[in-house]
């Protein structure tokens, strides 16, 4: 029987998710496992001269008292304490930034899953969830994975001084180092308990975290300035991130309320550690046992044993913990998307394209609703579809199938004839330019949101595909031209344009990449009725004999067309030319004329 993802991730432990990291870690940078065996010899060496030196230094004070051999281990002590806290400290430099280039490589591979799974999954809550418990494993150096980076750092240093004062204190007394152990594992049962339960309120911690950062993120972009003010919504932004962080913040003090228990524990624990132990200590010089030089070695050996083991058991718990901090990361990188074919088939060469919907069902993820049933709907090669309807018709669903960003639920696309699902994901999205309904521009140049290259564009055919999409006047009066940085997030003197001039500038960028299929989702929304009319005209010029397909609930396009779907709950209630539907006095007949009647209205305002 096939174990499924959710079954492997629940088996995993943490070894497993250790041996992840550190694979990595030797994929990328193999030095990263010299710098920490270096520094564990330094490390676990130098407080063991402060051990052993006093002792030597008691023993001939008490004893012959020779200078020179007093100044001998001064020296030695001096010298060999240099030389470890040297090189300790140039090798924690040394490894922060390995550990900070390897977290990088961690965050990469991260960004690379979230830019490459399933569309659907960036729509999905309990995804973006995911990717919010993923952000936090590895954006922190001190936490998840960079935390994980850390105490491996040190770990096995503390290993080695751990077996060390294990030896010195077992030579003076078994039952005492038993004691000891027994008193710091009781502190690390109790720590480990603390930690596992605040790794269990993430979940709940991560969604009020998501929802407190796009809150704060939103108070502060510039793009919801204009709303903010005019609608006077700083106040129910502000209530409602100031919800979400009493949420965040009930989570962190009642986390904080049992580390806090535990540390009540830690230090009556340590009263009484100390104070056995010493008392043993003392006993044993009383009754002549235990020389004065030994007391001092073993009282600082004691000392630090409890430090260290301490230390050490909470590194291992530390590393428990932030291993399932890294199943969450890994969680997120085996998020399942669609099952995609190995043997794939070439798109055909066949031109222009032919689409096909039959028999097509969809609804979103987490939903019982569904957008379409049995839809069927044939998009003839080099033909010119209009799909209208009001909104919430199913308008941009319909685009987001086309281009296979979601698969249908029951049904299939067919391009020229075979299923799409049979095709590359990557060479069928080259076949699509699309000008979306929600035009997104990035921080760069002006040349590079067009053309998506830092470099190596065409400049012809860039300034062919400005000037087509009207754009090209605006675009001239900016001092660096091509080169202006579209918004202020990564230059101040960034510029800002208006809707219509986005949407010229998405419809640009949809020329340049000179697409055998044509997609334009509401387009020209910030465009008067006129100015839409006109844009239409000319851009009708453009297409060829390429397959394009308007999607609009404004009709000025649909005189241009073929063909015009009319779409309403899903269903098309209405298909033929544009002539037809205005003889057939249905609804597309309606809609257009009330719509026509506001053109004119306009025309003549203009005209007076």
């Amino acid at each position: 029987m096939a174990v499924s993802n959710k079954e492997l991730r629940a088996k995993r432990g943490t070894i497993d998710n250790l041996l992840f990291i550190l694979r990595h870690i030797w994929s990328w940078d193999k030095g990263v496992f010299s710098t920490i065996g270096f520094h564990s010899i330094f490390m676990a060496a130098a407080p063991f001269i402060w051990v052993f030196a006093p002792k030597y230094l008691i023993d001939e004070l008490l004893g012959l008292k020779r200078f020179e051999f007093l100044v001998g281990i001064l020296i030695a002590a001096f010298l060999a304490s240099a030389t470890a806290n040297y090189f300790t400290a140039y090798l924690i430099g040394a490894y922060r930034m390995k550990m900070s280039n390897i977290r990088f490589h961690f965050i990469h591979m991260m960004n690379e899953k979230a830019m490459a799974m399933d569309f659907k999954h960036t729509e999905d809550p309990s995804v973006l969830n995911s990717i919010q418990q993923a952000w936090r494993t590895v954006h922190n150096p001190y936490n998840g994975i960079g935390g994980v980076l850390q105490k491996l750092f040190n770990i096995f240093g503390s290993l080695i001084g751990f077996l060390g004062y294990v030896t010195i204190i077992f030579i003076l007394n078994p039952i005492i180092l038993a004691y000891l152990v027994v008193n710091v594992l009781i502190n690390y049962y109790l720590t480990l308990r603390a930690k596992e339960y605040e790794r269990n309120r993430k979940d709940e911690l991560s969604q009020h975290e998501r929802k407190s950062i796009y809150l704060g993120r939103t108070m502060s972009d510039f793009q919801y300035g204009k709303d903010i003010r005019i609608y006077g919504l700083k106040q129910m932004l502000m209530e409602k991130k100031e919800h979400f962080d009493r949420k965040r913040l009930e989570i962190a003090e009642d986390v904080q309320a049992k580390l806090f228990k535990v540390s009540l524990v830690d230090s009556v624990l340590l009263l009484l550690r100390e104070g056995i132990v010493y008392v043993y200590l003392v006993y044993r010089v009383i009754e002549g046992s235990l020389s004065i030089g030994n007391f001092t070695m073993y009282a600082a050996a004691i000392s630090s044993f409890a430090s260290w083991m301490n230390t050490f058991l909470l590194d291992i718990a530390f590393i428990k913990v932030n291993c399932q901090y890294a199943n969450d990361f890994r969680d997120f990188l085996e998020t399942e998307d669609d099952d995609t074919k190995k043997d794939t088939t070439d798109i055909p060469t066949d031109k222009p394209y032919q689409l096909e919907l039959r028999g097509i069902s969809f609804k979103y993820p987490n939903s019982e609703n569904y957008i379409f049933k049995n839809l069927s709907l044939k998009i003839k090669a080099g033909e010119k579809l209009a799909i209208v309807g009001i909104n919430g018709a199913g308008k941009t669903t319909l685009v987001k199938l086309l281009t296979r960003l979601y698969q249908p639920t029951s049904g299939e696309i067919l391009l020229n004839g075979v299923n799409i699902l049979e095709f590359d994901e990557k060479a069928y999205f080259k076949l699509f330019s699309v000008v979306f309904q929600e035009i997104k521009m990035f921080a760069f140049t002006v040349a590079e949101n067009i053309t998506f290259r830092e470099r190596a564009y065409e400049m012809t055919r860039l300034i062919s595909a400005i000037e087509r999409a009207g754009i090209k006047d605006k675009i001239d009066s900016l001092d660096k031209g091509l080169n202006t940085s579209v918004l202020k997030v990564l230059d101040q003197y960034g510029t800002e344009f208006s809707g219509g001039e986005n949407q010229k500038l998405a419809l640009a960028r949809a020329l340049y990449k000179n697409g055998e299929i044509i997609i334009l989702d509401e387009p020209t929304a910030a465009l008067d009725p006129l100015a839409e009319y006109n844009m239409y005209n000319s851009f009708n010029e453009m297409i060829g004999n390429r397959t394009a397909i308007y999607i609009s609930h404004r009709l000025s396009s649909t005189r241009f067309c073929d063909t015009v779907a009319f779409f309403e709950g899903g269903k098309i209630v209405e298909y033929g030319s544009h002539e037809e539907l205005i003889r057939l006095k249905g609804k597309y007949a309606e809609m257009f004329n009330l719509q026509a009647q506001y053109y004119r209205d306009q025309q003549l305002a203009k005209e007076a």
